[in-house]
């Protein structure tokens, strides 16, 4: 004897299914926005870390020639030696290069370890931020 089946108990079960699906996408996509989100927050940080190394490079000025009022430009030793000194301090992997007499470019690069993507094999993201800084002479506040 076969036992007839009513519509309801022939989709007993499938709504489970269906809601499984549902749940792991919903979390997949709330670990992409947090993951994504934090990149987004470590690019921030490597272009405030690589404004300051550019700030720290562009400090280092050759005395001599700004003390006679003849110009000011950056000495290249003692700049790129400052910019990589802040790199060193400030735990992050990046470069410093004189680019003219008197600007300083840098790049920085870090990673962001993520929290929901390492699931699907995504350990890290890359963040990376560049900046420059411009030596300048002023004479009462005007660019000469």
């Amino acid at each position: 004897m076969s036992a007839i089946r009513t519509p309801h108990q022939a989709e007993r079960g499938s709504i489970s299914v269906f809601a499984i699906l549902m749940v792991t996408t919903v979390l997949l996509m709330v670990g992409l926005a947090v993951d994504v989100s934090g990149q987004i927050h470590s690019m921030q940080e490597a272009r405030s870390v690589a404004r300051e190394v550019a700030r720290a490079g562009g400090q280092e000025i050759e005395v001599s020639s700004a003390l006679r009022g003849q110009s000011v430009k950056a000495d290249p030793a003692a700049a790129a030696a400052a910019a990589n000194a802040y790199l060193s301090a400030a735990g992050v992997s990046g470069s410093a290069s004189i680019s003219g007499p008197d600007t300083i470019s840098v790049a920085v690069t870090t990673t962001y370890d993520t929290k929901f993507l390492g699931v699907i094999g995504i350990g890290s993201l890359s963040a990376t931020g560049e900046a420059e800084a411009r030596i300048t002479q002023s004479l009462g506040g005007v660019e000469q």
